[in-house]
């Protein structure tokens, strides 16, 4: 199930250089050198486009789990070291992980600075564990 909305796409066909898609189907709306007309799109089964925003000169979609890391890195230093740095690192080499050499994917730099954080966060939260319980 395509998520596009209603747009003249190249005809996927190929006989022309537009086809109406109209969010569900393509339809028999063609144009030609902005002239419009009609063409059946008969019975080849053309597939739905790829989703807006997919294509290859699409900007890179942000990694969620890199925001979430660098957010928890963060709070984890100023508020609650332990929870929210593990958190953190866990995060971070997810979103590393996902992110590998996928230049549709930003984010490496937060994931790593998350991971950071997350580290250090750890160290300074069982640090005051063990001060505590010295």
């Amino acid at each position: 199930m395509s998520t596009r909305p209603q747009e003249w796409l190249p005809d996927p066909s190929g006989r022309h250089q537009l086809r109406w898609w109209d969010g569900a189907q393509w339809t028999e709306h063609v144009s030609d050198d902005g002239e419009a007309a009609t063409d059946q799109p008969g019975d080849a089964g053309f597939p739905p486009p790829p989703p807006a925003g997919s294509g290859p000169g699409a900007p890179p979609r942000r990694s969620g789990r890199a925001t979430a890391s660098l957010v928890l890195g963060i709070v984890g230093i100023l508020v609650f070291p332990v929870v929210c740095s593990t958190l953190a690192i866990i995060f971070g080499a997810l979103a590393l992980r996902d992110i590998g050499d996928d230049d549709r994917i930003a984010g490496r730099s937060m994931a790593w600075w998350g991971l950071g954080l997350g580290i250090a966060g750890l160290v300074i939260g069982l640090g005051l564990i063990a001060y505590r319980f010295a």
